[in-house]
């Protein structure tokens, strides 16, 4: 039986994207361990109770003393353990995990977003490039989510080792409309004191400086100027939660924008929801604008890497300039008064994630990476 490691900064990644991944490797028997920054071991053991779990104190913060312990920690884990392969994911934890894997041991590194990107600065890009192709030198498989990510890697890693595998995969029966009736939708509206008429705009994103829901505030009051028959929810949780929140009062915007904190129902949340919007600064490939795909949302994202992969603008949804709340404030509003073209945006999003981006077709693509690295040792390029 093989035996593999899974490495996470964060617990939240294996909660948010890595269960069924990890599920999926235990069907095909190999042995799974995990190594992450646990906060609520209990979860884990319920969620994937065949898993071995070690507490590695990683930080998300470049930073972080406890960084340098849990350098020591994963290379003492990974030298007194025989893995067949080592698969990371997160930068913080990926870049510590590859410098510690003895020579013997396969590594696989998923990029959710490679650091260097468009939208950073020169000095910052060079850094993280630099710190990328060092890591690269002990990268058996580079695993990347987007296209423009795909020649980033190119100049990183020998292309025999570069996968590319489009995202974690959505659950398309999950995040289905179908599951949500009419009544469902107004009886969920009233739970959270909505009108059934109201227009609903949604962003789910953790509350930092990468996610803006600042350009969203701003355009929320352009929208408000000429039409207000709608509501915005912010879902999540974060540093810029406080900041947002006094930016909602100051503008007496209290009645169109709600801050509902971190939800664990996102699919009921997006059963009632008209339009999606995510305007950040960088993306991989956001599973909250999947999700809404997926429950024949048309969308209004920033027009930046992986936001491209998702959207064809004007065929699905629209892409926006970064900060820049009056055309995000103009294609919502288009949005909000013309039924058709949301409702052929959402069609075309559905066709999009059921052809490329369901669950299902993720974890197969998975299982042909596992196959030809850790099986074969082989990697495959522009094939896989």
């Amino acid at each position: 039986m093989k035996k593999v490691l899974i490495v996470t900064t964060i617990q939240n990644t294996i909660k948010a994207f890595l269960i069924p991944h990890i599920k999926r490797l235990m069907e095909q028997e190999y042995r799974v361990e995990v190594a992450t920054n646990i906060t609520d071991l209990q979860y884990l053991q319920e969620e994937i109770n065949q898993a071995e779990f070690h507490h590695i104190p990683f930080s998300r913060k470049i930073y972080d003393i406890s960084n340098v312990v849990a350098f020591g920690k994963i290379r003492k884990l990974l030298v007194e353990n025989k893995y067949d392969a080592i698969h990371a994911h997160t930068p913080i934890a990926s870049f510590l995990t590859r410098f510690a894997a003895p020579r013997d041991c396969k590594v696989l590194y998923t990029a959710h977003g490679f650091h260097v990107n468009e939208n950073a600065g020169f000095l910052s890009n060079r850094l993280f490039f630099i710190a990328e192709k060092l890591a690269g030198l002990k990268t058996d498989g580079l695993i990347v989510i987007n296209q423009e990510d795909r020649l980033t890697a190119a100049k990183l890693v020998p292309e025999e080792k570069i996968f590319f595998v489009k995202g974690v995969g959505v659950d398309t029966e999950k995040y289905s409309p179908s599951r949500f009736s009419d009544e469902d939708k107004v009886l969920f509206k009233r739970a959270l004191n909505l009108p059934p008429e109201k227009k609903v705009i949604t962003q789910i994103a953790e509350f930092n400086e990468n996610k803006r829901q600042i350009d969203l505030v701003k355009a929320c009051e352009r929208i408000k100027e000429k039409y207000q028959d709608f509501v915005v929810l912010l879902i999540g949780s974060g540093p810029n939660f406080p900041l947002v929140r006094n930016e909602v009062a100051k503008r007496n915007l209290d009645s169109h924008i709600r801050l509902l904190g971190y939800r664990s129902d996102i699919d009921r949340l997006l059963s009632i929801t008209d339009i999606g919007v995510l305007v950040s600064l960088r993306e991989g490939l956001p599973r909250s604008v999947m999700e809404m795909m997926a429950m024949k949302i048309p969308v209004v994202l920033t027009d930046i890497r992986g936001n491209r992969d998702l959207v064809r603008h004007g065929v699905n949804g629209y892409l926006v300039p970064i900060k820049n709340p009056a055309q995000l404030a103009d294609y919502c509003m288009k949005l909000l008064l013309e039924d058709e073209i949301r409702q052929s945006f959402g069609d075309r999003s559905r066709e999009i994630i059921e052809d490329e981006y369901a669950l299902e077709k993720i974890l197969t693509k998975m299982d042909t990476v596992y196959q030809k690295l850790v099986l074969s040792s082989v990697g495959c390029g522009d094939s896989c």
